[in-house]
């Protein structure tokens, strides 16, 4: 239980952007890649492969890495500690010492999260294609003769947990534990589609096609697939209000957003900004004209951000605020993003004020 809660903890802190400076000195943890401390194929690689003319699957089961790790010995600490280290579904257990120590893990496949987009995962089939599709005339020859590789470099969180026995002035023990998270880079390699051009179990590109017959009905035109929305909105507006002194100040944003789908779709939506990360929010779409809000809100500090120098009357700094709504597939493919940009004031109370958000605190940003 100690060790779920630990583990809880070090989410929730990466996820509002906070740094657990406390325990910097106590673990590092890493996927080794400098010079003289990395060992050979410490980072995992993903294999795509294809036909000729296209990519369309990733070889891997499993990504393979080998990671770093050392730490501190607190005072009055007995024994070893405890080490657990966390990539995917895999998990390995191991000792701490104050020496780089290196251990592999071995994940389950699935697909690496963006550099782009945090949180939302991506297809390495989409991104060799697209780098491909990029190309022409002698690029894209030697291309599909060469392959590609690029690397994500944040593409799977890595956790490592740590455990002492630390010796009390009673003569008992009690454990402490503490941890660091961070990020495994993943290489992904386009491999060469010319070499599927001699596979001698595809057709031939000499061979004529076939002569229609007579009495075979002309072929009937494809249908163009609708949009997988028919219709998606991202709104802003103030939800609450505060007084600031002289002024009333928005001190919660309400996001909405609105989906209506062509089709049956299944997937997951998120809002995002600057520090901010909503709960994910599981889509179901059974069939096409189905629809959904989803709603989420965003707290505003205004004076106290300022610290002791703002003036308690003085109006508040207006805020420029980012944000967007984005929404993923069941593989965690982002397949629409939404991006609003709002200016938040506040407004000052006139005598009359009968009631506390009279006014528009919030407006498009130019």
């Amino acid at each position: 239980m100690r060790m779920q809660k630990l583990l809880l903890g070090l989410f929730i802190a990466t996820a509002q952007g906070i740094t657990a400076i406390a325990l910097a000195d106590e673990i590092e943890l890493l996927v080794p890649i400098k010079a003289g401390l990395a060992p050979p194929n410490a980072i995992a690689e993903i294999k795509v492969d294809g036909d000729s003319e296209r990519y369309k699957s990733v070889k891997n089961k499993k990504l393979n890495y080998i990671v770093a790790v050392r730490g501190d010995k607190p005072q009055k600490a007995t024994g070893g500690g405890s080490l657990d280290i966390y990539l995917g579904d895999a998990k390995v257990d191991a000792t701490i010492s104050a020496s780089w120590a290196f251990h592999k893990i071995s994940a389950t496949y699935e697909h690496p999260m963006s550099d782009e987009f945090p949180e939302l995962r991506v297809s390495p089939v989409d991104l060799c294609n697209e780098r491909l599709e990029q190309t022409s005339g002698k690029a894209r020859k030697e291309f599909r003769k060469d392959g590609a590789t690029f690397a994500i470099q944040k593409a799977y969180p890595l956790v490592g947990s740590v455990e002492w026995w630390i010796k009390k002035w009673s003569g008992l023990s009690e454990p402490k534990g503490f941890g660091e998270r961070t990020h495994a880079p993943v290489k992904i390699t386009c491999m060469p589609l010319a070499r599927h051009d001699e596979d001698p179990n595809a057709p031939s590109r000499t061979t004529p096609p076939p002569t229609p017959s007579r009495t075979t009905p002309p072929p009937t035109p494809s249908r163009t697939t609708p949009p997988l929305f028919s219709k998606t909105t991202f709104e802003i507006e103030p939800s609450k209000v505060v007084k600031d002194g002289k002024y009333l100040c928005p001190s919660e944003l309400r996001l909405y957003g609105y989906i209506e789908t062509s089709h049956a779709f299944e997937g997951k939506s998120i809002f995002m900004g600057q520090h901010y990360l909503s709960a994910v929010t599981e889509l179901d779409f059974p069939k096409g004209g189905s629809s959904r809000n989803v709603i989420g809100t965003y707290p505003i500090k205004w004076h106290q951000l300022g610290g002791l120098a703002a003036q308690p009357n003085a109006k508040p700094a207006d805020q420029k605020l980012a944000f967007r709504f984005n929404i993923s597939d069941s593989d965690g493919k982002l397949v629409k993003s939404m991006e609003k940009t709002v200016t938040v004031s506040c407004s000052k109370i006139k005598p009359n004020d009968a009631a506390v958000g009279g006014e528009m605190t919030v407006a498009p940003a130019n």
